[in-house]
């Protein structure tokens, strides 16, 4: 259960068994980092406005924290804590906001539930539901998507988009299940299912 991301030439591992580490991708050398506040598997994690922020995921109990890195001076700080607990969802920044989105609860059940973390306050507040349980997000042509999964009882080949303009959620299908329902933008107009 580790989550990567990717920041300033950097490929950060947080979570899992290991604490924190990053890669320096041009030497190819691993390094430790200051551990995170809270031990954490099965987290999401994004870089927002030059922090990188790990939500939720599983301390023994699916967790309801945040927390944030600055690797300015290589410190950890609290977020406010999510409406709900998530381990194991998508995340994204859409919008100058960071959107988690599904996963599962402390009671082992798919979520379909969605928040987004405003910057300014470090406080998160609830956004659209999606119409299907999902894992995974990304951002696509100004779009956010949520991608395939497993709804608790079957694998889903479909495919939740958010329009920020419009505040309206379209749903549409995919030639086959996914059943990890895990996306990542490759380039600009490429999108990996």
């Amino acid at each position: 259960g580790v989550c990567l991301v990717a920041m300033d030439g950097y490929l950060h591992a947080a979570g899992g068994h290991d604490g924190f580490t990053a890669v320096n991708v041009v030497e190819n050398k691993w390094s430790m980092q200051p551990p995170m506040l809270t031990r954490r598997s099965r987290a999401a994690a994004a870089v927002l406005q030059g922090h990188l922020c790990v939500i939720g995921g599983n301390d023994g109990e699916s967790a309801l924290s945040s927390e944030r890195y600055n690797p300015l001076d290589g410190t950890w700080s609290a977020c406010s804590h999510m409406l709900g607990p998530m381990e194991a969802a998508g995340c994204a920044v859409y919008q100058g906001h960071i959107h988690d989105a599904g996963g599962k609860d402390e009671l082992n059940l798919k979520l379909c539930s969605a928040e987004r973390l405003d910057p300014c306050g470090m406080r998160w507040s609830p956004v659209k539901c999606m119409r299907s349980k999902r894992m995974s997000l990304a951002v696509f042509s100004g779009l956010l998507l949520a991608v395939g999964g497993h709804d608790g009882v079957s694998d889903l080949k479909t495919i939740d988009v958010y329009e920020h303009e419009t505040d309206l959620l379209y749903f549409g299908s995919l030639k086959s299940k996914h059943p990890g329902g895990r996306v990542a933008v490759l380039r600009p107009n490429k999108t990996l299912i």
